[in-house]
């Protein structure tokens, strides 16, 4: 006997009868028990770095684009939450990168709020749209305004952002970038702004 079957035989001891009639009963995960419309099982493992029970969830028929009621996929949540490693398996193992959220919002607008750079430059190579608008108009180069991302700016300018596209509110990136005030960051990024030209051949 190795020491597992000794671990877990000395464990099922502990249990109740209705205990560990639940353990027998589930061979392979019971999804439907372990998930909630907001608890999102898979979400969870890719949170928390489960990389090898997210794949065996995979195996087992799950969604990889299963939102929970926000709309969020794991790939939002993970983009959010910076996990990196999860999010390049993700998309290697096929999740769509531009699903939109209850909001209208992609992994690429949460990547540039989190300032996650890496994660910009994946799923611009995973040919997001650079341009995608959400609800209230807003497209990544507006957050990056709005979090005074230089640099992540830069990165979507280059790719092709609309330095012209107009909020629900009319508000163009570079009025946000004003909105600052007067500052070394606002005339920063009004100047990166102003100097990429508008008609680029990307």
């Amino acid at each position: 006997i190795n020491c597992f079957d000794f671990g877990s035989l000395e464990v099922e001891q502990l249990l109740e009868p209705e205990e560990r009639d639940i353990l027998q009963q589930n061979e392979v995960p019971d999804i439907s028990k372990i998930s909630t419309k907001k608890w999102n099982l898979f979400h969870s493992l890719g949170l928390s770095l489960q990389i090898h029970l997210m794949d065996k969830l995979l195996e087992l028929g799950w969604d990889i684009d299963s939102a929970d009621k926000d709309g969020y996929t794991a790939l939002h949540k993970t983009v959010m939450g910076k996990k990196e490693a999860v999010i390049s398996h993700l998309l290697r193992k096929g999740a769509n990168p531009l699903i939109r959220d209850r909001n209208g919002a992609t992994a690429l607008h949460y990547a540039v709020q989190a300032g996650a750079m890496q994660t910009v430059k994946l799923l611009i190579k995973h040919k997001v749209d650079v341009n995608v608008a959400d609800n209230d108009g807003w497209t990544p180069l507006h957050i990056s305004m709005q979090s005074r991302s230089r640099d992540i700016a830069k990165v979507l300018l280059v790719n092709g952002a609309d330095k012209s596209r107009r909020n629900k509110d009319g508000m163009t990136p570079l009025d946000l970038s004003l909105c600052y005030g007067r500052d070394f960051k606002s005339y920063d990024l009004a100047k990166l702004l102003k100097l990429v030209p508008a008609d680029r051949d990307f």
